[in-house]
């Protein structure tokens, strides 16, 4: 009687401690995702989006994208890449998903911007987000944005798309998306 009980305890032990090492493993594997946007190190960072992207996607053709969207933000810092939330695991179409809320600090050059421009930052970031330094001219926003994580089955790990309904819908369905839209707040 007491081998069954053990076992048990073992099994239900196990279960917990791999969903506590796949949220760990979520974490961690998002931050260097981001990290690696944030250097503008796309050939290391499609690594770590879902398979299924590349399905709908060229990836040579989105790298290329990237590249171009990357030189065009090259005087943007992205600083201090923080998670703010994770959502419970959503199930939706046989897959796995998880929202998460991250905030950063986007640094930029304030010294070709108009005041309208800057209004327009604070009506959409909010005013208490957006910082000008007048001194360095700089603007200093505080962003916050959402991604998705999807769990690849094959590869037992979580891999990450920007929160973009188009993208998302294109993807896993409109379902999908209105349901992981739920998660943002």
């Amino acid at each position: 009687m007491k081998k069954p009980l053990l076992i048990l305890f073992i099994l239900v032990t196990n279960i917990g401690c791999g969903q506590e090492i796949s949220k760990t493993q979520l974490e961690s594997d998002f931050l260097d995702y981001s990290n690696l946007i944030s250097k503008r190190e796309y050939e290391k960072a499609v690594d770590y989006m879902p398979t299924d992207f590349w399905s709908v996607y060229e990836k040579n053709e989105f790298l290329t994208k990237m590249e171009r969207i990357g030189k065009q933000m090259d005087s943007i810092s992205i600083n201090n890449i923080e998670i703010v939330n994770i959502s419970e695991t959503i199930k939706s179409n046989n897959k796995k998903f998880r929202v998460i809320t991250y905030s950063s600090d986007l640094v930029f050059d304030s010294s070709k911007i108009s005041e309208r421009v800057i209004e327009k930052y604070k009506s959409q970031f909010g005013i208490e987000n957006v910082k000008i330094d007048t001194i360095n001219n700089l603007i200093k926003i505080k962003n916050n944005s959402h991604m998705i994580s999807v769990y690849d089955n094959g590869l037992e790990k979580w891999k990450y798309l920007e929160f973009n309904g188009q993208s998302i819908s294109k993807i896993y369905g409109i379902e999908t998306w209105a349901e992981l839209n739920k998660y943002v707040r």
